[in-house]
């Protein structure tokens, strides 16, 4: 691997907790207007689906689009210089939703976080691969996704309670204080790791065009498969992520302190637990079968399902936090396993795109329409269903993890003939 010889053990170490501390604040950053939902709709006076343009569509769009451009440039070289900006100016943007006076200014503000974290997942899974041998790359890589659990735990639980003791703009602030410090880290310690050939070419040819990269990428079925199915299971998750902690304030009268010290508890606790297992799981199931690569996160999905109903439609509060731990569990066991199966069908040269591509697929039509879907539907519904509106619009949405299993599968059959075609690239 290029630059892993370089590098010492505890160097490797270093780099990797960096990466942990940058990625547990973007997703702070990312996941932070969930908690504040209500306080937003409130204070601004917007509808359910201006709230799910917010958090859904006006993040995913810009953040999909520019993933993959600044992938290509990550991929030249610069993964270090790509990270260390993008942090700064997502969180800068943070910084700016807490300032913004209106729902067009914080609307703009969530297009900036979008654009600033394009260059973050692909260029850190991208130096995790380059710092890590390929045995150790799946566990790295896990370290990384559940550093980002503890985020989203974070921003519901400390996000919560700093908004209901100084308000849902103290909460964004809080988020942009620490980047400066990480992008000065990253700039002064973390050296770029060495230029790879790109797919079989030698350095001193051409590299790949982003037209080149995509249609390499894509020509692998069980590499474009799992970005169609884990697009459409998106669209179930990024709903019910966005969604549920509104739905336990207009069910049970919750305060945003107390749904993020439960069910934010709750929930950041499962997350953290199905990513570490989901790593681990994909890795030893795959040994035995690489279409077990194929098949988790599948069938996570599908058995994700039949919980999310049941926590939607759970008798009482006690029942539904009960719930909410099997129905985080599964619905983010596919997370790591994904992200693992992304790389190891990416080729040595297209690390950080193939990331891109995959997000720009699953984020763009997943976790940009599910919001927006979910508070779309929750709009209409309110005539006939009242105070429950939104909680049949999630109920309607969350078929779409089943048939997102579904497609998922299909790419079983070729995914082993994929990742030796990939390692010769």
């Amino acid at each position: 691997m290029p630059g892993v010889t370089a590098r010492p053990r505890a160097m490797a170490y270093y780099v990797l907790a960096l990466l942990c501390f940058i990625s547990l604040l973007g997703y702070y950053d990312r996941y932070l207007v969930a908690i504040l939902v209500e306080s937003i709709k409130h204070d601004l006076g917007v509808s359910d689906a201006q709230i799910g343009l917010l958090t859904g569509f006006a993040f995913a769009l810009v953040y999909s689009l520019m993933a993959v451009p600044v992938a290509r440039y990550s991929d030249g070289g610069r993964r270090v210089l790509v990270l260390g900006c993008s942090l700064l100016v997502w969180s800068a943007m943070t910084a700016l939703c807490g300032l913004a006076p209106g729902f067009l200014v914080l609307l703009v503000a969530r297009l900036g976080v979008g654009m600033g974290e394009a260059g973050g997942i692909p260029s850190t899974h991208a130096l995790v691969s380059d710092t890590f041998p390929a045995r150790w790359r799946a566990t790295a890589l896990s370290a990384t996704v559940v550093i980002g659990g503890l985020g989203f735990m974070i921003a519901n639980a400390a996000g919560g309670w700093v908004a209901d003791h100084w308000g849902w703009r103290a909460a964004f602030l809080v988020g942009a204080v620490p980047a400066p410090f990480l992008a000065f880290l990253l700039f002064t310690t973390v050296r770029e790791p060495s230029k790879a050939p790109t797919s079989g070419r030698s350095p001193a040819d051409r590299p790949m065009t982003i037209r080149e990269a995509v249609s390499l990428l894509l020509s692998r079925r069980s590499y474009a498969l799992l970005c169609a199915g884990m697009a459409l299971a998106t669209v179930g998750s990024a709903a019910t992520l966005n969604w549920i902690p509104a739905f336990l304030m207009r069910e049970y009268g919750l305060k945003a302190g107390e749904v993020g010290a439960s069910y934010g508890l709750i929930m950041g606790l499962a997350t953290i637990v199905a990513l570490l297992v989901g790593g681990m799981l994909g890795d030893v199931l795959a040994r035995i079968d690489p279409r077990w690569a194929i098949r988790l996160p599948a069938a996570s999905f599908v058995l994700a399902t039949p919980l999310t109903l049941m926590f939607l439609f759970a008798p009482n509060l006690h029942a539904a936090l009960w719930l909410a731990a099997p129905m985080t569990l599964f619905a983010s066991l596919a997370t790591t396993p994904a992200y693992a199966l992304v790389q190891r069908l990416a080729g040595n040269g297209n690390r950080a795109m193939a990331t891109a591509l995959y997000l720009l697929i699953v984020n763009l039509f997943g976790m940009g329409s599910g919001p927006a879907i979910a508070g779309w539907l929750s709009d209409r519904l309110a005539a006939g269903f009242g105070t429950q509106a939104l909680q049949y619009a999630l109920a309607c949405v969350s078929f779409a993890y089943l048939l997102g299993g579904l497609l998922i599968t299909c790419g079983a059959r070729t995914v082993a003939r994929d990742e030796v075609a990939a390692n010769r690239t």
